[in-house]
């Protein structure tokens, strides 16, 4: 990463530690399938997450908020977890349920 990007991202938010937790974060999400925030050249996570940071598309939360918006993006992926197993289901099946 060029020094001047990393400068202005440790600025942006607030410190090293909470520029790698944001990173760690943001890149888990990316991996796991949620779409960028930003339209970059490249498909690398490294470089998409650095460009949704330096443009504020992503933040850090932590505590108390940080767990209530874990629980509901749980409930969330539960719920489409359950549409998706029921979409599998052969038709004679779905009408006993």
């Amino acid at each position: 990463m060029e020094p001047q990007l990393l400068e202005s991202l440790l600025i942006k938010v607030g410190g090293k530690f909470k520029l790698v937790s944001l990173y760690q974060k943001r890149m888990r999400e990316l991996v796991r399938g949620l779409p960028p925030l930003v339209q970059t050249e490249t498909n690398d996570i490294w470089d998409v997450a650095a460009k949704e940071i330096q443009d504020g598309k992503v933040d850090l939360i932590l505590g108390e908020e940080a767990e209530k918006l874990r629980k509901e993006q749980a409930v969330r992926e539960a719920e489409e977890a359950a549409l998706l197993e029921a979409s599998k289901k052969p038709p004679e099946e779905k009408k006993k349920d």
